[in-house]
């Protein structure tokens, strides 16, 4: 990865679960920052699904995917926001956490993924990588093409996440 390809996400175990975490640099301030990660104009930039549903803790999320006709509906819930610094949320058995924490440049993301399977870790590791990377690319900041590029980041967190990290494969079958 050149100096300017965003940085991997690291994998810990976290009791029965484990945990993707990135750190994304986004050069506008929290607010706009915020715009971006809960809005239904922001989410469209960036999130993987369209979703339904309100921010407010305790309310339930759905997650549907308008290119998909035939995919099925999934569920989540609202379980923290707190407006321009925190949100999280459930998604089927995963837990999401958004962090924004201002900065001199701008705002750090922190993203945080809990999984149910250590095996998902590259499969996963490679496609939040992807949608973070068209998150920053959505406020303006730089991405190289590598940072979106799902089959060479699958590689990439398979050799540095292992084989146990890797049983689930992505869409079309790639391999480390």
């Amino acid at each position: 990865m050149s100096a300017d390809a965003m940085e991997m996400a690291t994998f810990t175990p976290a009791g029965s679960r484990w945990v993707l975490t990135y750190r994304v640099d986004l050069p506008v301030n929290r607010w706009d920052a915020w715009i971006a990660v809960t809005t239904r104009d922001g989410l469209r930039s960036w999130f993987p699904a369209t979703i339904v549903g309100e921010w407010t803790p305790g309310r339930e999320l759905a997650f549907t995917f308008p290119d998909e006709p035939d995919a099925d509906l999934m569920r989540g819930e609202v379980t923290d926001v707190e407006p321009g610094r925190e949100l999280a949320f459930t998604w089927e058995g995963d837990s999401l956490r958004i962090t924004l924490e201002e900065y001199d440049a701008g705002t750090r993301l922190v993203f945080a993924a809990s999984l149910d399977g250590r095996g998902r870790g590259a499969r996963d590791g490679a496609g939040w990588h992807a949608c973070l990377a068209e998150l920053r690319e959505s406020v303006g900041g730089y991405v190289e093409d590598a940072d979106k590029d799902t089959g060479r980041l699958f590689g990439a967190y398979a050799a540095a996440l292992g084989p146990e990290a890797s049983t689930e494969l992505p869409p079309g079958g790639a391999s480390a």
